[in-house]
């Protein structure tokens, strides 16, 4: 593949290539955002269990 061919490649896509509507744009938004909720939300679960699981590491029993 060699440079012509690439930039051929290139202007192809570009022409194709559409601007989103503000419909798809806001639906992108979205689940972009629930995504990042989900998983921060999962991160502190599984942080929290951790903590409450090691808590008590480290200490001698008697």
């Amino acid at each position: 593949m060699g440079v012509g061919s690439f930039i051929n490649d290139s202007r192809r896509i570009l022409k194709l290539a559409t601007k989103p509507s503000r419909t798809e744009l806001w639906t992108s938004t979205k689940i972009s955002l629930l995504a990042m909720v989900l998983v921060g939300a999962l991160s502190f679960i599984i942080q929290v269990i951790m903590t409450l699981i090691t808590s008590n590491w480290g200490t001698t029993a008697t």
